[in-house]
């Protein structure tokens, strides 16, 4: 790295005060808007759709911008590959199919592919895609599809001219399509350009509702990139974002070469009723200060009073620029530049591919603009920041450096992803950093990246990465939060033997331009990413891809078991346990099976969540599979126990003869089979209550039954039917034949000769016998003979 002198330090600390804080001009504009249904434009599609051959749809305006390559670089941005920079991180954690014998960390249930290079008829592709609840719109230039979320084509199937020829220039190609769902408001937002040579059109179309079908409404505006009387001169490479507030554009803006770059805020709120204003912003480069391709970013915070507006630096490498756009009784304003130091980075390199079976060229993958940036929340630390990407040129430890005829040890591209913090007041912080690289000998290359984080905190960048032997595939890294900062490659779709659609320009043959990659709005924590890929020889097409993170795993519940009739709180333990915020339509679910009803699931921490049962009085007994299933789908079972339900069983028994206190008395209580007698359960209890009452508690089933009680001294048993319901038994009455002093269930000679044996005995002492003292009173004579003679030859149930 170049040192530098006490001039250029200066001009770097003082490159935030380049700029003052402007407040906007708004321009109403009277033209009426036109609404058009699908089914309208798909008429038209029919109708008159162009089928075009190969071209670049505009001058490569690209090859007159002015050339990081000759920027020096930020002498404060550390030499490093991630931020916080590099310490005993441990490996690069390679992903999926490139893996390291621990299999991949994320999947990819969905996965098809969009527009082609022989519907679209031009390149590049300038690949893009959102998603809403129920709909994908997978958006080049030259063709735009939507499909419902396995990928199945739904209504629209239009070239770019038919879809918005209602305000593009008459006789003019639409070019640099973007695309956002916007969960605020439930809509789909579009924006392209026309190409007119000078002052061209900035177009933009909302739909009615989220689900694209037949009956969906666009409403379509546009505004001249020279609106308000602005400098002339051709809008290029727009970005699109969303917020509460506004709908905004950034522009790089050419007159002949490179001039300047702008920003346009569209008042959201007259644009939903009808009417197009539009404040811009302009020159946001003031000499070699200010950002590069400003990316406005969408945020779905419905409070928000801040847009947040981040760019690569015009001036030096190793530095990102950023403004905030503040909306205040209906006027937007725009912040001074503030600069943002980042690690270091350079210019990348082309990605070498085949040409042919035995030719070698390469595709561009630009320059150190950002290719997306947005708003992510992460539900679990609570962090609101910024997420975005650029192509960097890097060594074999991904650190940022020129390649060699840039005095540099850079020898392959790599894509560097930035979590930025404080967006909306304050100093934005660079919170971390990191390199997606290949660091073998024959390194993959990384071209074109944009990356999303989900309310979990996990990351995921996608790209397509190829080289000399691997044509231009669609690549992803997945890091999960907590992960190290540098992750490895994984190939998703492979491409296709050689790709020479184009002839080579400065800076190799045009693709890409863009990459998209989005939060699913149904659950928080699905991410689809937009990639272009090599689809066969000679031909592109734009991939739609849904990753997801690990699934759930399960490894406690707290208690392990409910009984019938129960409604209790169950904690459930394990891991990757997410749940979305209320305004998410899908959301953390656990169920317990049949008879089971989930009250309410409380979500705590990525290992915890809270469920309150009600456990049926039918439930089946045993043990069951419960399944916790995320908002993405993915599930986790462990066993659960239900327990049968106390059946309290009450009545009263008249213990005939018996006059003594009853507190130390036991009895036996037999639950046995209605039918067969056979016996089911057995509780020995003492004592009774007031007026002889018994009270036990059985967990059998509902259902018939026959209830056999005995006294353990005196009494003989005695049987009768016992019927269980949900909520057990009572009223029960039980006449007990007392005098078997032997337990043998017969009132006899046995019984007989113990009352003989103990005759006179007064308690405690000997003879005394408690089993013949038939009436109670502590004493063994004539009351206790007179009991066991009116009881003689009885013999209790069995």
């Amino acid at each position: 790295m170049k040192k530098f002198g006490i001039a250029l330090l200066v001009m770097l600390g003082c490159a935030s005060q380049a700029f003052s804080d402007q407040v906007g001009k708004a321009f109403t504009l009277k033209t009426k808007p036109i609404v058009e249904t699908s089914a309208q434009i798909m008429a038209r599609e029919l109708e008159y759709g162009p089928k075009l051959p190969i071209k670049k749809i505009k001058a490569y305006e690209e090859e007159q911008e002015f050339d990081f390559r000759h920027l020096p670089s930020n002498p404060r941005s550390p030499a490093s590959a991630t931020w916080p920079p590099f310490v005993n991180d441990g490996p690069i954690r390679t992903r999926g199919n490139e893996g390291n014998g621990n299999g991949p960390l994320f999947s990819v249930p969905v996965n098809f592919g969009g527009p082609t290079s022989g519907e679209s008829g031009f390149v590049p592709p300038d690949s893009c895609g959102d998603v809403s609840p129920s709909s994908v719109l997978v958006c080049a230039n030259g063709r735009m599809k939507s499909y419902d979320r396995l990928g199945n084509l739904t209504v629209i199937n239009a070239s770019g001219n038919t879809f918005f020829n209602s305000v593009r220039t008459a006789g003019q190609n639409v070019s640099d399509p973007r695309v956002t769902f916007d969960r605020i408001s439930n809509r789909w937002f579009l924006e392209i350009i026309d190409v007119l040579s000078t002052n061209n059109r900035i177009c933009l179309a909302v739909s009615n509702k989220e689900a694209i079908d037949a009956t969906t409404t666009w409403t379509f505006f546009q505004f001249a990139q020279n609106v308000g009387g602005g400098p002339s001169g051709f809008c290029d490479y727009a970005t699109l974002g969303v917020d509460a507030n506004g709908v905004y554009v950034g522009s790089n803006r050419f007159n002949g070469n490179f001039a300047n770059c702008d920003l346009f805020a569209v008042n959201k709120a007259s644009l939903l009723a009808g009417t197009l204003t539009v404040t811009p912003f302009r020159d946001l480069i003031s000499g070699s200060a200010g950002m590069f391709t400003p990316w406005p970013c969408t945020n779905d915070d419905p409070a928000a009073t801040v847009a947040f507006v981040i760019g690569a630096d015009r001036g030096f490498t190793g530095r990102l620029d950023y403004r905030r756009v503040i909306f205040s009784a209906g006027t937007f304003s725009l912040s001074a530049n503030t600069a943002l130091t980042v690690p270091t980075n350079a210019v990348p390199d082309d990605m070498p591919i085949s040409t042919s079976a035995t030719t070698m060229g390469s595709v561009s993958t630009l320059d150190l603009r950002l290719f997306y940036a947005r708003v992510f929340r992460n539900r679990i630390t609570g962090e609101v920041n910024v997420h975005t990407a650029q192509g960097c040129q890097v060594n074999s430890s991904g650190v940022g450096s020129p390649n060699a005829a840039g005095g540099g040890t850079g020898d392959r591209t790599a894509g560097r992803w930035y979590n930025i913090g404080n967006v909306f007041s304050g100093t934005a912080t660079l919170i971390s950093a990191g390199t997606v690289y290949d660091s073998g000998a024959n390194p993959i290359y990384v071209g074109i990246p944009s990356t999303a984080m989900n309310g979990q905190g996990h990351q995921f960048v996608g790209f397509t990465m190829g080289n000399t032997s691997n044509s231009p595939g669609v690549g992803g890294a997945y890091r999960l939060a907590g992960d190290p900062l540098t992750t490895g490659l994984t190939l998703i779709n492979a491409g296709a033997n050689y790709y020479n659609v184009q002839s080579t320009t400065p800076d190799g043959k045009r693709w890409g331009d863009y990459s998209f990659t989005v939060l699913d709005p149904r659950d928080m924590m699905s991410i689809w990413s937009f990639q272009e890929y090599c689809n066969a020889n000679n031909s592109w097409q734009v991939r739609a891809i849904k990753v997801l993170a690990p699934a759930p795993t399960i490894s406690t519940f707290a208690p392990s078991s409910a009984i019938q009739g129960q409604t209790t709180n169950v904690v459930v333990t394990g891991t990757g346990i997410f749940d979305p915020d209320p305004s998410y339509p899908d959301h953390l679910a656990v169920s317990f099976g049949s008879n089971v009803t989930v009250n309410s699931v409380t979500w705590s921490t990525a290992t915890q969540a809270t469920v309150n049962i009600t456990v049926a009085l039918t439930a089946a007994l045993g043990s069951r599979t419960v399944t916790l299933t995320n908002p993405d789908g993915q599930t986790a079972g462990s066993s659960f126990t239900i327990n049968p339900n106390p059946k309290p069983v009450t009545g009263m028994l008249i213990l005939q003869g018996y006059t003594g206190a009853v507190s130390g008395l036991q009895f036996i209580y037999e639950i046995r089979d209605a039918g067969t007698n056979a016996l089911i359960e057995t509780q020995t209890l003492t004592g009774l209550g007031a007026g002889n009452t018994f009270s036990l508690v059985t967990t059998q089933s509902a259902g018939s039954y026959k209830l056999r009680i005995l006294g353990v001294n005196r009494f003989l048993a005695s049987s009768q039917p016992l019927t269980l319901s949900t909520t057990g038994a009572s009223g029960l009455s039980y006449s007990l034949t007392n005098g078997d002093a032997s337990a043998d269930n017969i009132v006899g000679v046995a019984d007989f000769n113990l009352l003989r044996a103990a005759w006179g005995g007064v308690a405690p002492g000997a003879p005394y016998n408690e089993a013949a003292d038939f009436n109670g009173d502590g004493i063994i004579g004539v009351a206790d003979f007179n009991i066991m003679r009116a009881s003689w030859g009885a013999i209790g149930d069995n």
